[in-house]
Formats: structure tokens, C-alpha cells, sequence
């Protein structure tokens, strides 16, 4: 176990929901982490007296800023040891309604960005001492889907088949691949309005209720009695940081969730 050394650390998605609080478990344990999201502000707020805070703004569904985010990033952190895929984006859509711009832009973030940043980042991970990690942050929706969900469901499906893929592969290079994959868990991306098919999507106080009266019913789901805080997950990901003989891996962190028929 390398658990007392610092490390070197990528993260995506860090200036909200659950990769902030896996980005601020980070640096208060003392690794140096590039900080990476569209949000500069927001980052900028994670990172504030943070010495060992990188700020890394970029849009993993632009192609051009995507290039640059492993290059930048070793350029802050002078290598790479961990990168960590937690950026996403979700659209509540029915199947029918499922618009083109929609399915390119989650399939660009929640798919094809973790596997390109994966990619550029094999050569600094098998450099990495004691090992490389990457650790992509998927969801139980990729293991069953809900509805609404369609395309990004697809999307972390595809992450999750990716994970293992690369894992086998990567493996030989001394770099561990493995996903966390999240339940229902209480972010801005939970709380977005879930339209019905044809009809308008409600708007202000009616979209709050509307959207408080699913988690509700999913809360009564969960064998545990709760739906998940960002900070539910941040264990996770930091036992897969560790765990030197892990690969390959998908962690469901869902209060129990699956289980339930």
C-alpha cells in the first residue's frame, strides 16, 4: 500500500458535485491535484489557499481544449501518478425525444473524453512510481439503466466496458485501471428537470417539486434510507487509489440500490 505518499493527480469534473469533494479530500490530504472543469470560477474557489492546487479550465467536448489537458496538466504537476475521469453531463430525455446534440455532447464527455484522456495519459502513468491509476467514475446507470436516462446510460455503460478493456491491457505497463459507479446522489446534475415525453419542461418552483417528489421516491428504494452526498463516494475512490492490487474493478456505491428489483 503507497498510502503515505503524495501523489500526482488529474482530475476531471472538479468544480461540482462529486468530483469537488473527491478534489478537496485530495488536496487536504496533501496531493498535488490539477483541477479540471469548464468553471473557472468554481475552481478557482476549490483551489483558494491551496498550495498544491492546480486550476485547469477546459471543455472535454471541445476536441481542441481536450488535446491539451494531459499535456497542460504535466506541465503543472511535473508528471502524472493518478488521473481521475469524473467530468459528465446528463440529459433527461425520453427516448423519443432524444435529440442529436444531446446524445453527441454526453457521449463526448461521459465516454469518448475519459477514453482519450486515458490514452494520453499512459505514457506518464507508466512512469508513475509504485504504479499508475486511473480511476473513471462511471454510474449504476450503466448497469441498469433508468428512464430518462438513455444516452448517458449508454454512455457509462460504454465507460464501463472501457474500464475493464483497458485494465487488462494496461496492466503490463504497471497502471491499474478501475470505475466507481455512483447511485442516486444529491447534485445540481440529480436535480435537473426530468421532462415527460411532449410535454414542456416545468420551469422554476414547479420543476423543484417535481423533481424533489422522484427523489423521494427513489430515497424509499434505497435499503439504507438515503440517497447519496457527494462525499459518500470520495472513500471509494481513494480505496481504489491504493489498493495495489485492484484492477479492473467496478464499485457500485449506491446504498443498495441494485439489490432492489
Amino acid at each position: 500500500m503507497r498510502k503515505e505518499r503524495s501523489r500526482r493527480v488529474l482530475l476531471t469534473g472538479a468544480s461540482r458535485g462529486i468530483g469537488r469533494a473527491i478534489g478537496e479530500a485530495l488536496l487536504d490530504a496533501g496531493h498535488a491535484v490539477a483541477l479540471c472543469a469548464r468553471d473557472g470560477q468554481a475552481l478557482a474557489a476549490v483551489a483558494a489557499g491551496r498550495a498544491h492546487a492546480h486550476v485547469l479550465v477546459a471543455d472535454l467536448a471541445d476536441p481542441a481544449q481536450l488535446e491539451t489537458v494531459v499535456p497542460r496538466a504535466l506541465a503543472s504537476l511535473g508528471g502524472l501518478d493518478v488521473l481521475i475521469n469524473c467530468a459528465g453531463v446528463v440529459s433527461y430525455q425520453a427516448v423519443g425525444d432524444i435529440t442529436r446534440e444531446a446524445l453527441q455532447e454526453q457521449l463526448a464527455v461521459d465516454l469518448i473524453a475519459p477514453v482519450l484522456l486515458t490514452q494520453a495519459a499512459i505514457e506518464p502513468l507508466s512512469r508513475a512510481p509504485g504504479g499508475g491509476v486511473v480511476i473513471q467514475v462511471a454510474s449504476t446507470l450503466g448497469l441498469r439503466p433508468a428512464p430518462k436516462t438513455a444516452a448517458y446510460s449508454a454512455a457509462k455503460a460504454g465507460l464501463i466496458s472501457m474500464t475493464r478493456s483497458f485494465a487488462r491491457e494496461l496492466g503490463p505497463l504497471g497502471i491499474r485501471v478501475n470505475a466507481v459507479a455512483p447511485g442516486v446522489t444529491d447534485t445540481d446534475m440529480l436535480r435537473a428537470p426530468r421532462p415527460a415525453r411532449g410535454e414542456p419542461v416545468a420551469q422554476g418552483e414547479a420543476a423543484r417539486l417535481a423533481v424533489e417528489r422522484e427523489l423521494a421516491e427513489l430515497t424509499r428504494l434505497h435499503p439504507l434510507g438515503r440517497i447519496a452526498c457527494p462525499e459518500d463516494v470520495v472513500p471509494s475512490v481513494l480505496y481504489l487509489m491504493d489498493a495495489d492490487f485492484v484492477s479492473g474493478a467496478v464499485l457500485a456505491v449506491d446504498g443498495g440500490l441494485l439489490l432492489v428489483g
